[in-house]
């Protein structure tokens, strides 16, 4: 292998699940459907590139920050409740998703007290150390952040592969600490992590390419004096002025920083290398009724590592 596929799992379900629905019985699969044929895709896809699944644990920052996703529980209007059942029928899935995944042969990762964000920055960081090329899977444009010289992410939804070269011409800002920065500042509406208020998204942007980071800035304005406060626009005038804004801010920063200082070690870390069945992948198959997947199942799995080697020992 090349290097290293880091799938979102959760954020890959979630897409999938939000896709036509399919049934077997009360219980709806098509997010087991999605997620094995979506990953089969991106394995066929980029051969050379090991796939790893990474699930959410608890989040670590619920502890700093209570309302850290609290949005995500709401149900008091129509369509939060409409999601609320959409994440629900999901959670049914996950079970049948890494059961399926487990007889591929596709290693799964996750830890208790933390979100797959978290340890998809530990793992790509520790593969790039080691000279691996990593591609990130995922949805979830946090990963963004991740993003540098053999580091690629991948959104399924809308098809879009970013890299280091055309990572600015997506975002807006050049590179990662400026990311983390502009989501600092807007917030994240997401996640349920507030704006320091009074920037929006194009300010921010404009503020990032002006003076480079929030530091610079304090450190021209406050330090070196070589920015007359007085003429600033408000907005930014208010960074210098208002301490609870300069405190949002170095709060939002650990929030969405997945390299942040204040990230925890992983607790009960758990690797399930995976232990490749035909057999028993058929019957699950079967019981599923995915047929378009058994009408050629040796072909199907052929694209999968664990079955490509098996092939190549019994040749």
């Amino acid at each position: 292998m090349k290097g290293f596929m880091l799938i979102d799992g959760n954020s890959l379900g979630h897409y999938y699940n939000n896709s036509k629905t399919l049934t077997i019985g009360s219980l709806q699969v098509q997010a087991v459907f999605g997620m094995l044929r979506g990953v089969r895709s991106l394995i066929a896809t980029f051969p050379t590139l090991k796939p790893v699944v990474i699930w959410d644990g608890a989040s670590w920052r619920k502890i700093s920050f209570p309302t850290y996703k609290e949005n995500r529980e709401r149900s008091e209007t129509e369509n939060e409740r409409k999601l609320l059942a959409a994440r629900d029928e999901y959670k049914k899935q996950r079970p049948l998703i890494e059961g399926a995944f487990r007889l591929l042969g596709i290693p799964q990762v996750s830890a208790f007290n933390m979100e797959a964000d978290d340890l998809g920055a530990i793992m790509t960081d520790r593969y790039v150390a080691l000279g691996h090329s990593i591609l990130l899977v995922t949805i979830d444009q946090d990963w963004l952040q991740l993003v540098g010289p053999k580091v690629s992410w991948k959104d399924v939804a809308n098809k879009r592969l970013i890299t280091a070269s055309n990572f600015e011409e997506f975002t807006g800002v050049k590179d990662a600490k400026q990311f983390v920065e502009l989501k600092a500042i807007v917030g994240d509406v997401g996640d349920n992590v507030p704006g320091i208020g009074g920037i929006g998204l194009k300010g921010a942007k404009d503020f990032l390419a002006q003076y480079g980071s929030v530091e610079a800035f304090l450190n021209e304005a406050i330090l070196e004096k070589s920015i007359d406060i007085k003429k600033l626009p408000k907005k930014f005038r208010a960074l210098v002025e208002d301490e609870e804004k300069a405190i949002n801010f170095r709060r939002n920063v650990n929030l969405v920083d997945l390299r942040t200082p204040m990230r925890p070690a992983p607790i009960n870390l758990r690797i399930d290398q995976g232990q490749p069945d035909r057999e028993r992948f058929e019957a699950l198959c079967e019981k599923l009724l995915f047929r378009s997947i058994l009408q050629d199942l040796d072909e199907w799995l052929s694209s999968f590592p664990a079955f490509r080697e098996q092939q190549t020992m019994a040749a």
